[in-house]
Order: C-alpha cells, then structure tokens, then sequence
C-alpha cells in the first residue's frame, strides 16, 4: 500500500456525486443570477450596447466572479472543510491507527490525500469556470465575440483556482496534522479565509493612514499578494483591463493606487482614463513565488508534525 492507493481512495471519497454537484451548483449559482438579474435590468441594456462596451461590462463581471466567488471564498471555505477534515476525522472515525500500521510511510498519507484533493477541485473549478461564460451566452443578449473573449481567460483563470486550491489546500493539511480537534481546525481555517479577504484590507487602510504601509506593511499583506497573483495570471493572457474594474480589485486588493470612482475620470476632457495606476509594491512574480514557498514550506510542515504524532 503505498501513496497511490491512499490518493484514490481519497479522491474516490471526494468526487462523489451528490458532493460534487453541490460545489458546482454552489458555483454556478453566481453567473446565473448575475444573469437573470442583469437580463432584466434596464440599466444594463446589454441589447443595444455596442460589441466593445458588452465586452468590457462582461470581461470584468467574468474576471470579478472569478476572483470573489468561483475561485474566492466559497472555495476557499470548500478547502477549509475539505482538506481541515483530513487527519482529524479519521482519528476520530478511529481509522488513522488502522492507516498507519499498513505499509505506507505518514508522509505518503499527507502527499496521497493532498494530491487527490488537487486533482478533485482541478476537474470541480474547470468545469465551474468553462461553464460560466456558457451560462452568461446562454442568458444574456450578447454577441458571440464577447464569449470568444471569455474563453480566452478560462486558461489563465484555472490556473489561478489552482493556485488558490494549492495555497489553501496546504494550510488546511498543516493544520489538520497539527490539531487534534476538527472543530477547532475547521473554525480556524474559516477564520483564516475571512482574514485574508476581507481582515487585511482593514489592516491595509490603516497601515496607509499611517504612512507606513510602503514598504513594510505590503510585505505582510496576504489579501494584496493574493490579489497580486491574480493580476500575474491576468497579464499573461493579455487582457487590458479598464478603469471600473482596475478600481474594485484595488478596492479589495490594493494592486491600484486609485480606487475613488471620481478619479475614474478626466475631469478636464469629461472621458475616462485609459489606466489607474497600478502599485508596484511587490512585483506579481514574487507575490506568487512567496505563496508557493509559503505552500511547499507549510507542507513539509504538515508532514513533519504528522510523522512525530501520536496516534492513540
């Protein structure tokens, strides 16, 4: 018995039908009522829009939907149960003694259940996010182009799910082999997740009051280097984004300085700016690097820990 079998009979636990169908339903639930919802919104004409302003609005609701919801929160909180369950509920299911006296090292048990969860939430998110554009075509009046457009982020996009699947999936395995209690380290990975997204923008704000964000608080600042990996995923495909949405992810991430709807605009000309700003704290390439090292090190963290636990 060696790592092999412990993947798939994890990754056969996982990918079960009514859990799976749950994830995808939970995920798919956003573009489907952004969809109804904006279909019948005069506001948001999207009939008589011109081609380029219908693949403006829809590129930035995609790539916004992705970042807060499909590969956001929700499958951050997914992880947090998921992979936070891993140790700890088969030592209360008393089946973690029976595990570690077959003939599989305890590192093979953390490296079988967490790269059964990679390959799980890999086939769960692309799925989610090839099927969003679908959803948002299929509902809304929009041309062809602008789901010609969408399916050129898909790529990109996954591999960030991917990389938010990795980060947190390691967090959560570390966690589960250092606490006892499943309780305790579900609850602690929730709160985790809330921080990242929404705790360090406080920190942030208040850091900037200071004055003393630049240089020494961006280096801490998870939610800015998250939201900077993003930005590294988004600039590999091309896509130029525009002011509206420069402004919400530098809202909720910091990558651009400007985030005031009024500095939108040139007051002078009366058009939009063709750019914000961006902040060049930290490059995306080393935001991302530091994640995968912070990953790779909270494994072998995970898998240390595990190897001197007592198992009653």
């Amino acid at each position: 018995m060696r790592f092999h079998t412990v993947m798939f009979k994890t990754l056969g636990d996982l990918f079960s039908f009514k859990r799976s169908l749950l994830f995808l339903i939970t995920m798919l639930m956003a573009p489907v009522i952004f969809s109804i919802i904006a279909s019948s919104d005069q506001t948001l004409n999207f009939a008589n829009m011109t081609l380029a302003n219908q693949v403006q609005t829809v590129n930035m609701i995609f790539i916004i939907m992705t970042f807060f919801w499909i590969a956001g929160l929700p499958l951050v909180l997914s992880i947090s149960v998921t992979c936070g369950d891993f140790i700890s509920k088969e030592e209360n299911d008393g089946t973690l003694l029976l595990l570690v006296s077959k003939p599989v090292r305890r590192y093979e048990i953390i490296t079988g259940k967490f790269l059964a969860f990679i390959v799980d939430i890999l086939i769960l998110e692309t799925v989610a996010i090839i099927f969003t554009p679908l959803i948002m075509y299929w509902l809304l009046p929009i041309d062809p182009y602008v789901l010609d457009t969408m399916v050129g982020l898909i790529p990109s996009l996954i591999l960030y799910s991917l990389f938010v699947a990795l980060t947190f999936g390691a967090i959560a395995i570390a966690l589960s082999s250092i606490s006892k209690s499943r309780f305790k380290t579900i609850m602690i990975l929730v709160a985790i997740a809330i921080a990242v997204f929404f705790g360090f923008m406080v920190f942030r704000g208040y850091m900037n009051a200071a004055g003393i964000y630049d240089p020494y608080g961006a280096w801490v600042d998870v939610n800015y280097h998250m939201g900077n990996s993003y930005m590294f995923f988004l600039d590999s495909t091309g896509y130029r984004m525009t002011p509206p949405l420069q402004a919400v992810l530098g809202s909720f991430t910091g990558t651009y300085s400007a985030v005031d709807p009024s500095m939108l605009y040139d007051q002078d000309i009366g058009a939009m700016y063709p750019s914000l700003t961006r902040t060049d704290y930290v490059s995306p390439l080393a935001s991302l690097f530091g994640w995968s090292l912070f990953t790779v090190l909270l494994l072998v963290l995970g898998i240390l820990r595990f190897q001197k636990r007592e198992i009653p």
